[in-house]
Protein backbone atom coordinates (compact mmCIF):
# COMPACT_ATOMS: atom_id res chain seq x y z
CA UNK A 1 0.00 0.00 0.00
CA UNK A 2 1.29 3.43 -0.82
CA UNK A 3 0.38 6.38 1.10
CA UNK A 4 0.58 9.31 -0.95
CA UNK A 5 -0.54 13.15 -0.30
CA UNK A 6 -3.22 12.52 -1.79
CA UNK A 7 -4.39 9.24 -0.87
CA UNK A 8 -3.97 5.65 -0.97
CA UNK A 9 -3.20 3.44 -4.15
CA UNK A 10 -2.82 -0.47 -3.53
CA UNK A 11 -1.62 -2.41 -6.65
CA UNK A 12 -2.67 -5.94 -7.84
CA UNK A 13 -3.52 -7.58 -10.76
CA UNK A 14 -7.24 -8.34 -11.18
CA UNK A 15 -9.14 -6.63 -14.62
CA UNK A 16 -11.24 -4.41 -11.45
CA UNK A 17 -10.49 -0.75 -10.03
CA UNK A 18 -11.90 0.25 -7.34
CA UNK A 19 -11.83 3.69 -6.73
CA UNK A 20 -13.10 5.43 -2.88
CA UNK A 21 -13.39 9.23 -3.50
CA UNK A 22 -15.01 9.99 -0.89
CA UNK A 23 -13.59 8.00 2.02
CA UNK A 24 -10.81 10.61 2.87
CA UNK A 25 -11.74 11.73 6.20
CA UNK A 26 -8.38 14.24 6.94
CA UNK A 27 -8.68 18.11 6.98
CA UNK A 28 -5.66 20.10 5.82
CA UNK A 29 -4.26 21.87 9.02
CA UNK A 30 -5.28 25.25 7.77
CA UNK A 31 -9.00 24.93 7.41
CA UNK A 32 -8.99 23.65 11.46
CA UNK A 33 -8.17 27.55 12.41
CA UNK A 34 -12.49 27.33 11.66
CA UNK A 35 -14.01 24.99 14.29
CA UNK A 36 -16.65 23.90 11.73
CA UNK A 37 -14.19 21.52 10.30
CA UNK A 38 -13.49 20.09 13.33
CA UNK A 39 -16.11 18.04 13.25
CA UNK A 40 -15.66 17.27 9.80
CA UNK A 41 -11.78 15.80 10.30
CA UNK A 42 -12.60 11.97 10.85
CA UNK A 43 -16.18 11.70 9.91
CA UNK A 44 -16.66 9.10 7.42
CA UNK A 45 -18.67 10.51 4.34
CA UNK A 46 -18.86 7.28 2.43
CA UNK A 47 -19.05 3.93 4.69
CA UNK A 48 -20.18 1.49 1.69
CA UNK A 49 -17.13 2.90 0.10
CA UNK A 50 -15.18 1.86 3.13
CA UNK A 51 -16.28 -1.31 3.16
CA UNK A 52 -15.88 -1.87 -0.71
CA UNK A 53 -12.76 -1.29 -0.25
CA UNK A 54 -11.47 -3.64 2.44
CA UNK A 55 -13.61 -6.05 0.13
CA UNK A 56 -11.39 -5.52 -2.72
CA UNK A 57 -7.76 -5.24 -0.49
CA UNK A 58 -8.72 -9.00 0.49
CA UNK A 59 -9.21 -9.83 -3.11
CA UNK A 60 -6.07 -8.00 -3.74
CA UNK A 61 -7.82 -5.77 -6.05
CA UNK A 62 -6.17 -2.73 -6.90
CA UNK A 63 -7.70 0.40 -4.94
CA UNK A 64 -7.01 4.35 -4.96
CA UNK A 65 -8.99 6.03 -2.59
CA UNK A 66 -8.65 9.65 -1.00
CA UNK A 67 -7.38 11.13 1.70
CA UNK A 68 -9.46 14.18 2.14
CA UNK A 69 -12.60 14.81 3.45
CA UNK A 70 -14.86 15.44 0.06
CA UNK A 71 -16.20 18.36 2.23
CA UNK A 72 -12.09 19.66 1.25
CA UNK A 73 -12.16 18.66 -2.37
CA UNK A 74 -14.35 16.30 -4.16
CA UNK A 75 -12.52 14.12 -6.59
CA UNK A 76 -15.53 12.51 -8.12
CA UNK A 77 -16.59 16.66 -9.52
CA UNK A 78 -15.33 18.21 -12.74
CA UNK A 79 -12.64 20.55 -12.32
CA UNK A 80 -14.81 23.06 -13.94
CA UNK A 81 -17.61 22.11 -11.65
CA UNK A 82 -16.50 25.14 -8.55
CA UNK A 83 -19.37 27.34 -8.15
CA UNK A 84 -18.56 30.12 -5.97
CA UNK A 85 -20.39 32.68 -3.65
CA UNK A 86 -21.53 33.73 -0.73
CA UNK A 87 -25.04 31.95 -1.02
CA UNK A 88 -25.59 28.25 0.13
CA UNK A 89 -23.12 25.94 -1.95
CA UNK A 90 -23.22 22.34 -0.70
CA UNK A 91 -22.23 21.17 -4.43
CA UNK A 92 -18.87 21.84 -6.71
CA UNK A 93 -15.33 21.05 -6.10
CA UNK A 94 -14.90 22.78 -2.96
CA UNK A 95 -17.85 22.85 -0.73
CA UNK A 96 -18.63 26.31 1.61
CA UNK A 97 -21.68 24.57 3.07
CA UNK A 98 -22.80 20.72 3.91
CA UNK A 99 -26.34 19.67 2.46
CA UNK A 100 -27.70 20.38 5.67
CA UNK A 101 -26.69 24.13 5.17
CA UNK A 102 -24.07 23.92 8.09
CA UNK A 103 -21.14 26.71 7.17
CA UNK A 104 -17.54 25.51 6.76
CA UNK A 105 -16.05 28.82 6.43
CA UNK A 106 -16.78 32.35 8.35
CA UNK A 107 -18.97 34.97 6.18
CA UNK A 108 -16.48 36.54 3.83
CA UNK A 109 -13.49 33.95 4.48
CA UNK A 110 -14.90 31.21 1.31
CA UNK A 111 -12.17 30.20 -0.86
CA UNK A 112 -11.19 31.88 -3.69
CA UNK A 113 -11.06 31.16 -7.56
CA UNK A 114 -6.86 30.79 -6.36
CA UNK A 115 -7.60 28.48 -3.56
CA UNK A 116 -9.43 26.00 -5.56
CA UNK A 117 -7.18 25.98 -7.86
CA UNK A 118 -3.99 25.18 -5.24
CA UNK A 119 -5.97 22.33 -3.65
CA UNK A 120 -6.89 20.71 -7.45
CA UNK A 121 -3.26 21.18 -7.92
CA UNK A 122 -2.23 19.34 -4.91
CA UNK A 123 -5.05 16.68 -4.45
CA UNK A 124 -7.41 16.25 -7.57
CA UNK A 125 -4.86 16.50 -10.30
CA UNK A 126 -2.37 13.80 -8.94
CA UNK A 127 -5.57 11.56 -7.74
CA UNK A 128 -7.00 11.86 -11.02
CA UNK A 129 -3.56 10.97 -12.66
CA UNK A 130 -3.19 7.81 -10.71
CA UNK A 131 -6.46 6.63 -11.51
CA UNK A 132 -5.34 7.04 -15.01
CA UNK A 133 -1.89 5.19 -14.20
CA UNK A 134 -3.66 2.62 -12.96
CA UNK A 135 -6.31 1.51 -15.57
CA UNK A 136 -3.53 1.78 -17.96
CA UNK A 137 -1.10 -0.87 -16.26
CA UNK A 138 -4.37 -2.44 -15.73
CA UNK A 139 -5.37 -2.50 -19.51
CA UNK A 140 -2.04 -2.93 -20.56
CA UNK A 141 -2.73 -7.07 -18.45
CA UNK A 142 -5.99 -7.44 -19.51
CA UNK A 143 -8.44 -6.60 -22.88
CA UNK A 144 -10.46 -5.32 -20.88
CA UNK A 145 -10.86 -3.50 -17.19
CA UNK A 146 -13.33 -2.07 -15.63
CA UNK A 147 -13.52 0.90 -12.82
CA UNK A 148 -15.61 0.52 -9.86
CA UNK A 149 -16.54 3.97 -8.89
CA UNK A 150 -18.27 4.45 -4.58
CA UNK A 151 -20.02 7.64 -3.89
CA UNK A 152 -21.04 9.17 -0.91
CA UNK A 153 -24.55 10.14 0.06
CA UNK A 154 -25.99 11.32 3.25
CA UNK A 155 -23.22 14.29 4.10
CA UNK A 156 -22.95 15.13 0.56
CA UNK A 157 -26.09 14.27 -0.40
CA UNK A 158 -29.94 14.11 1.51
CA UNK A 159 -30.55 10.90 0.73
CA UNK A 160 -29.73 9.40 4.16
CA UNK A 161 -32.71 11.01 5.09
CA UNK A 162 -35.17 9.40 2.72
CA UNK A 163 -35.48 5.57 3.16
CA UNK A 164 -37.96 5.22 0.57
CA UNK A 165 -35.42 5.88 -2.48
CA UNK A 166 -32.85 2.88 -4.23
CA UNK A 167 -30.61 1.48 -1.89
CA UNK A 168 -28.00 0.91 -4.53
CA UNK A 169 -28.27 3.49 -6.74
CA UNK A 170 -25.71 2.78 -10.09
CA UNK A 171 -24.77 4.87 -13.21
CA UNK A 172 -23.26 4.47 -16.33
CA UNK A 173 -23.31 7.64 -18.35
CA UNK A 174 -26.66 6.66 -19.58
CA UNK A 175 -25.25 3.11 -20.71
CA UNK A 176 -22.12 5.27 -22.59
CA UNK A 177 -19.10 4.31 -19.87
CA UNK A 178 -20.01 0.27 -19.26
CA UNK A 179 -21.09 -2.66 -22.12
CA UNK A 180 -24.33 -4.07 -20.87
CA UNK A 181 -22.84 -7.31 -19.93
CA UNK A 182 -21.08 -5.51 -17.21
CA UNK A 183 -24.14 -3.80 -16.10
CA UNK A 184 -25.98 -7.00 -16.23
CA UNK A 185 -23.35 -8.91 -13.93
CA UNK A 186 -23.66 -6.09 -11.86
CA UNK A 187 -27.48 -5.71 -11.08
CA UNK A 188 -27.76 -9.39 -11.05
CA UNK A 189 -25.14 -9.51 -8.01
CA UNK A 190 -26.87 -6.68 -5.75
CA UNK A 191 -30.08 -9.08 -6.40
CA UNK A 192 -28.08 -11.29 -3.54
CA UNK A 193 -28.50 -8.49 -0.84
CA UNK A 194 -32.01 -8.28 -1.36
CA UNK A 195 -31.77 -4.25 -1.86
CA UNK A 196 -33.51 -2.37 -4.37
CA UNK A 197 -31.65 -0.91 -7.34
CA UNK A 198 -31.80 1.86 -9.92
CA UNK A 199 -29.85 1.71 -12.98
CA UNK A 200 -28.93 5.54 -14.54
CA UNK A 201 -31.30 7.00 -12.06
CA UNK A 202 -29.94 10.10 -10.60
CA UNK A 203 -26.32 8.75 -10.86
CA UNK A 204 -26.71 8.34 -14.23
CA UNK A 205 -24.09 11.97 -14.87
CA UNK A 206 -21.72 11.54 -12.58
CA UNK A 207 -17.84 12.58 -13.74
CA UNK A 208 -16.44 9.64 -13.65
CA UNK A 209 -18.40 7.82 -16.01
CA UNK A 210 -17.92 10.62 -18.69
CA UNK A 211 -14.67 10.84 -18.01
CA UNK A 212 -13.03 7.57 -17.83
CA UNK A 213 -15.56 5.40 -19.81
CA UNK A 214 -14.10 3.98 -23.17
CA UNK A 215 -15.83 0.89 -23.61
CA UNK A 216 -15.54 -0.29 -27.02
CA UNK A 217 -11.40 0.85 -26.44
CA UNK A 218 -11.92 -1.67 -23.33
CA UNK A 219 -12.40 0.73 -20.58
CA UNK A 220 -15.43 0.43 -18.28
CA UNK A 221 -17.00 2.51 -15.74
CA UNK A 222 -19.70 1.61 -13.09
CA UNK A 223 -19.83 4.14 -10.05
CA UNK A 224 -22.35 3.13 -7.12
CA UNK A 225 -23.92 5.03 -4.22
CA UNK A 226 -25.56 3.11 -1.70
CA UNK A 227 -28.60 5.09 0.12
CA UNK A 228 -31.71 4.67 1.56
CA UNK A 229 -31.99 1.69 4.84
CA UNK A 230 -28.57 0.39 3.00
CA UNK A 231 -26.69 3.46 3.97
CA UNK A 232 -28.15 3.43 7.48
CA UNK A 233 -27.11 -0.11 7.59
CA UNK A 234 -22.93 0.47 6.83
CA UNK A 235 -23.19 3.11 9.60
CA UNK A 236 -21.77 1.93 12.76
CA UNK A 237 -19.42 3.34 14.85
CA UNK A 238 -17.03 -0.29 14.64
CA UNK A 239 -15.24 0.44 11.80
CA UNK A 240 -15.01 -2.72 10.96
CA UNK A 241 -18.97 -3.49 11.03
CA UNK A 242 -20.36 -5.39 7.70
CA UNK A 243 -24.40 -5.86 7.52
CA UNK A 244 -25.31 -8.93 8.29
CA UNK A 245 -25.03 -10.72 4.91
CA UNK A 246 -23.42 -8.37 2.79
CA UNK A 247 -19.62 -9.33 3.41
CA UNK A 248 -19.68 -12.55 1.22
CA UNK A 249 -22.53 -10.97 -1.07
CA UNK A 250 -19.48 -8.24 -1.84
CA UNK A 251 -17.37 -10.66 -2.23
CA UNK A 252 -19.18 -12.67 -4.80
CA UNK A 253 -20.25 -9.51 -6.62
CA UNK A 254 -16.63 -9.00 -7.33
CA UNK A 255 -16.36 -11.96 -7.92
CA UNK A 256 -18.52 -11.97 -10.83
CA UNK A 257 -17.30 -8.92 -11.89
CA UNK A 258 -14.02 -10.39 -12.47
CA UNK A 259 -15.34 -13.43 -14.26
CA UNK A 260 -17.59 -11.11 -16.51
CA UNK A 261 -14.17 -8.68 -17.76
CA UNK A 262 -11.94 -11.62 -18.40
CA UNK A 263 -14.96 -12.93 -20.10
CA UNK A 264 -15.36 -10.33 -22.56
CA UNK A 265 -13.82 -10.32 -26.63
CA UNK A 266 -10.32 -8.99 -26.93
CA UNK A 267 -9.60 -5.42 -27.59
CA UNK A 268 -6.87 -3.70 -29.08
CA UNK A 269 -4.62 -1.51 -27.01
CA UNK A 270 -5.10 2.13 -25.51
CA UNK A 271 -2.72 4.43 -24.77
CA UNK A 272 -3.98 7.09 -22.87
CA UNK A 273 -7.80 7.18 -20.17
CA UNK A 274 -9.21 9.56 -18.93
CA UNK A 275 -7.10 12.64 -16.69
CA UNK A 276 -3.51 13.22 -18.70
CA UNK A 277 -1.44 10.73 -16.95
CA UNK A 278 2.21 12.77 -16.88
CA UNK A 279 0.17 15.08 -14.66
CA UNK A 280 1.87 14.96 -11.19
Amino acid sequence: MQNLSYGQIFQGDSPLLVVTPHTGTSVPAELLVNPAWVSVEGRLADPFGAILKRAALKRGITCVSARYHPCVIDFNVALDSRPLSSRLNSAGLCRTHTSRGEALYMEGREPTEADVSARADEYWKPFHAAVSNELLRLRSLHDHVLLLMSHASSWLSPYREQPGVAECNIGTNRGAACDRALVAAMTKSVQEFNRSWVVNGKLADAFAAQHYGMPLDGVHVIEVEVAGRWRLDCESPDANHVPAGDDAALGNALNALDAAVRKMPRNGQVTHVGFAPEVR
